[in-house]
């Protein structure tokens, strides 16, 4: 079995910090509680190897090294002038938005991937991700996936399979309830609405908010889904009272379909008969319950691209560059609106 040889640029929160505390094996996918970052994901998937990896933080590459016990270098300068491979199969890219793409052209300057993982949102902006889109263009064999994790999750491509097969009918109305910057948090849910329902576009600028992380922004609207008679998503913001959330309820003619805020499971409510004399059907009184798999969320990322590499015409990446690249031109619109 060929292994794939992966590079991981960025040591940070989701680089490796959120379950740096939690016990793992090595090349035993999920064999820990969680798989929260890049690096467990890497380090426990059996057929990847994860050759090295890149910070510019002495304390970052510290504490990495003393866990994973493999080699780290300071930029990629660094990295390419040392004894580690100079061509790899797969780069994970978890860095901030804004350094992103200028990341991906210094990488692509000096070696080919076959694959990269960019973390979302892809850019600050659509000019920039226009600029990371073509650079990617110019390495036509190059395939990019985007991190929005629950695109991934074997639970919603089961979903979104039986809602594209008209399972639950057409949108009434939706609703979607995020804090923590509209790019930064809220396009996870504007992706899976995107992912579940189809194209969406812009409605009406409902509330603006204060900025976050000095590109992002708290905005109130409405999002139409064109696939279901323009049906309205409302999408609104709790960040603008310090809280984070992120849930996404949709009312469809033939039941409910419910991502809950705990991120634990998705619900679904077919209709029940209507009850003597009544001539309106209600919803079930208990829904069904799908566990999320959402523990171990960054192992489905990681194992969809494996799976590409060994099947490429069967299995096609969950979300790609334009997947994402839609996700952020649907939202700066909307952005730029209340600027």
């Amino acid at each position: 079995m060929t292994l794939i040889r992966a590079l991981l640029l960025g040591l940070g929160q989701m680089g490796c910090g959120y379950d740096l505390d939690q016990p793992f094996r090595r090349n035993q996918p999920c064999s820990g509680p969680v798989t929260w970052t890049h690096a467990r994901a890497l380090v426990c998937h059996p057929q990847v190897d994860l050759v090295a990896a890149v910070d510019p933080s002495a304390q970052a590459r510290e504490r990495f090294s003393t866990v994973y016990s493999c080699p780290v270098f300071a930029d990629l300068e660094a990295y390419f002038q040392g004894a580690g491979p100079q061509e790899v199969d797969l780069v994970v890219i978890a860095v901030p938005p804004a350094l992103q793409p200028s990341m991906v052209e210094q990488l692509l300057a000096r070696c080919s991937p076959q694959m990269l993982l960019l973390e979302k949102p892809i850019a600050v902006n659509i000019e920039a991700a226009e600029r990371l889109r073509q650079e990617c263009k110019r390495h036509p064999k190059l395939v990019v996936a985007v991190n929005y994790i629950r695109r991934y999750l074997p639970v919603i491509l089961e979903l979104q399979s039986e809602l594209q097969h008209g399972l639950l009918g057409r949108l009434l109305h939706g609703r979607l309830v995020y804090g923590k910057g509209l790019l930064s948090n809220g396009s996870h849910f504007v992706n899976l609405a995107e992912a579940w329902l189809g194209p969406l576009s812009s409605g009406e600028l409902l509330e603006h908010g204060p900025t976050f992380a000095s590109f992002d922004q708290e905005a109130s609207l409405t999002l139409r889904a064109s696939s279901h008679n323009d049906a309205v998503l409302n999408v609104q913001s709790i960040g603008m009272a310090g809280l984070r959330a992120g849930e996404l309820d949709l009312w469809f003619s033939q039941g409910r379909l419910l991502w809950s805020n705990d991120g634990r499971s998705v619900q679904r409510w077919r209709l029940a008969e209507a009850g003597a004399g009544d001539s309106h059907r209600p919803l079930m009184a208990e829904p069904m319950l799908f566990p999320s798999g959402m523990e171990h969320y960054q192992h489905h990322v990681l194992h969809n691209l494996v799976r590409h590499g060994q099947q490429p015409t069967e299995l096609p990446i969950h979300c790609d560059l334009n997947a994402g690249f839609k996700t952020l031109q649907l939202l700066e619109r909307t952005l730029n609106a209340c600027r």
